[in-house]
């Protein structure tokens, strides 16, 4: 499911508190990648045929030609059943006889990998799942020296394999090497099976600074721009497995968001300048999208950042009597607007432990937390002072709200974005909009989230395959880390 991009807007939270004196704070960014489903096809779809010919024995190369013939029928029948056990008998005999089946089908090599997969999740044994790891590894090999033109292909299916099937045998950097070598053959024609793992490794090599900024930024360009190349195909399966990357990719990338100068001004204007054209009298949406377009560090001269701080001027600013200290500090709400994150937030902390009642210290919690969900992305800390709030004013339904949302939001960092790691998200973000629902003056909003999510709940039959029921109890991991109840809908 795609997140909402609205950030949380902070205008009226941050209007009724103090002004203090900024400043500067450090950026926190998490990531929590996917590893539990693959995020296309669980076996990516192969090239067919390859003309150009084999550059290892066909079937007439065999010393029994009508025999090589026999055993790949059989072998393909067998595979197609899922009785790989049976298949491996008459896959042994081709592979030896005739790797290259006809010269123009790389299907025996993929039976191999199927089979020493099945070989390899059914044994106990630490040493023969090596073993079988080991074979599957060879049959990559033996596939690309056959065919060479397959190599892109072959490379990235391997690295598919690895990063979803046997993540133990290469650490991340390695992983990442694999896919890069991909990409950087492809381009924008990379195929979307390679997209979504490479973004999960592109993060964390950046996040734990085994990679610098303009190679992050490069391939996150990349990225992006062959997903809308995929999108475009006029082939129907393709464009899916393209949309399932555009559910996963595009929400990951935004935590490059947090990194001053990562993007460019014109990335932010054309993602979020749409939020102030649906009403340009709205503050909340004139101050989102101006404390983001500062952020951007955007020009003063650039059109539409002049466009939206003149509906600020006009529809927002309140006017100051006479009396107003022109050289007085920036405001908490000031340094925000002006895109200085990490100065409103020091300034917001200050704030926080300075109060003495506890409405006050609720409302500053609460733009804390805010920032950090929108503005950092980062959901720990951002829960962390929405509890906070809590404490202090027990009940208030917007804390409750946000965390929920934040939960409901989760189903990148938790999961491929599709599936069952990336619905079960749901569960606790329901727990915690029928608590905002208990509050008159988030009821209604809340009501219109459980609304709109129960269509991406899991069905009853994906939880009777996974032995959970309605009404069950369960933990759902991740950074969310909370006991909530199963909900399960409808087909």
């Amino acid at each position: 499911m795609k997140r909402n991009i609205l950030m949380f807007t902070f205008l009226a939270i941050i209007m009724s508190i103090v002004a203090c004196t900024p400043k500067t704070g450090e950026s926190t960014t998490e990531t929590t990648p996917p590893k539990e489903e693959t995020t296309t096809s669980t076996t990516p779809n192969p090239p067919a045929t390859n003309d150009s010919g084999a550059k290892c024995p066909t079937f007439d190369d065999a010393p029994d030609k009508d025999k090589a013939i026999e055993d790949y029928v059989l072998c393909k029948d067998e595979v197609n059943r899922g009785n790989f056990d049976k298949a491996f008998e008459f896959w042994q005999k081709v592979y030896e006889a005739s790797p290259a089946a006809d010269g123009r089908r790389n299907t025996v090599f993929i039976w191999g990998i199927q089979i020493y997969d099945h070989f390899y999740k059914n044994e106990t044994d630490a040493a023969k799942k090596k073993e079988h790891y080991n074979k599957v590894m060879e049959i990559y090999e033996d596939w690309l020296n056959c065919y060479p033109d397959d190599e892109s292909f072959v490379k990235g299916r391997k690295a598919f394999d690895i990063y979803y099937n046997y993540p133990e045998y290469a650490n991340d950097g390695e992983k990442y090497t694999m896919f890069k070598d991909v990409i950087d053959a492809e381009g924008v024609k990379t195929q979307a099976f390679v997209l979504n793992p490479f973004t999960d490794l592109l993060i964390g090599q950046y996040n734990t600074g085994k990679i610098q900024m303009p190679e992050a930024q490069k391939y996150a360009g990349l990225i992006m721009n062959a997903l809308e190349e995929g999108l475009k195909s006029k082939d129907k399966q393709t464009r899916a497995d393209f949309q399932i990357v555009e559910s996963y990719a595009p929400i990951r990338l935004e935590e490059f968001e947090t990194i001053k100068g990562f993007y460019a001004c014109d990335y932010y204007t054309s993602k979020y300048f749409y939020i102030f054209e649906e009403d340009k009298s709205d503050c909340d949406a004139i101050e989102q999208v101006y404390s983001t377009l500062r952020w951007a560090d955007c020009p003063d001269a650039n059109a539409k950042l002049t466009e939206v701080k003149a509906a600020w001027n006009k529809h927002c600013v309140e006017p100051q009597g006479p009396t107003v200290d022109p050289n007085r500090p920036p405001s908490c709400k000031d340094l925000l607007l002006e895109g200085r994150v990490d100065e409103a937030l020091e300034c917001l902390e200050k704030g926080y432990e300075k109060a003495t009642d506890s409405e006050t210290k609720a409302k500053y919690a609460y733009a804390i937390g805010s920032i950090y969900y929108g503005k950092k992305k980062n959901f720990s800390t951002a829960r962390s002072w929405l509890e906070k709030a809590l404490t202090h004013k027990p009940g208030w339904g917007k804390p409750n709200l946000m965390i929920g949302d934040m939960y409901a939001s989760s189903g990148t960092r938790c999961g491929p974005g599709t599936g069952w790691d990336s619905q079960i998200v749901i569960w606790p973000a329901m727990d915690m909009w029928e608590r905002a629902k208990k509050d008159p003056q988030t009821s209604s909003k809340a009501q219109k989230q459980i609304n709109k999510y129960y269509q991406y709940l899991p069905t009853k039959q994906d939880g009777f395959m996974r032995g959970v029921k309605h009404g069950d109890s369960y933990k759902v991991n991740c950074w969310i880390q909370r006991t909530t109840t199963v909900r399960l809908r409808n087909e």
